[in-house]
């Protein structure tokens, strides 16, 4: 296993992937403003973001999405927020959201940033308990954000 930050040529693989677990995301990636496309392309290898990619036999089985001094509502100095987080199906339960957890906070620590933001939502169980045993903490939550009975939840890390 591999952990490293994204290339530019890492921009067809990444979207493969993120077609791969397009619709465990509410609402899908593909229907989000922009699509897969412009949030990889918008993202990868960019002065204050990027990807940080988990890889086994050159295959993509975990990715994480991150822009610096931003808290996934507005830009704040000595924050992040990441983006988009997932593991590939046949890999899971092997702890790589942990190791790209580990990357990126290695990663921000040296520049600076202290907090790392993330948001899921309430009928995605998986992801809330993941971010809880990584150390994250709940800071808000939208109510009926997403859809009737489907809140958005915005989790927050302390990296000091």
């Amino acid at each position: 296993m591999e952990i490293r930050e994204g290339l530019p040529d890492d921009l067809e693989r990444l979207i493969d992937f993120m077609e791969l677990v397009d619709n465990e995301f509410v609402p899908p990636l593909s229907l989000q403003p922009g699509g897969i496309y412009e949030r990889v392309s918008g993202t990868l290898a960019k002065v204050d973001s990027n990807f940080i990619i988990g890889e086994s036999n050159g295959r993509v089985v975990g990715a994480m999405g991150y822009r610096k001094n931003w808290n996934g509502i507005e830009e704040v100095l000595g924050e992040a927020y990441i983006s988009f987080i997932a593991v590939h199906p046949g890999y899971r339960g092997q702890n790589i959201a942990r190791l790209l957890d580990r990357a990126l906070a290695k990663k921000l620590c040296p520049v600076w940033v202290t907090h790392v933001n993330v948001t899921t939502w309430s009928t995605n169980p998986g992801a809330y308990r993941m971010y809880q045993q990584l150390g994250y903490v709940v800071s808000k939550t939208l109510k009926n954000h997403r859809g009737p009975g489907v809140d958005t939840i915005y989790f927050r890390k302390n990296l000091k």
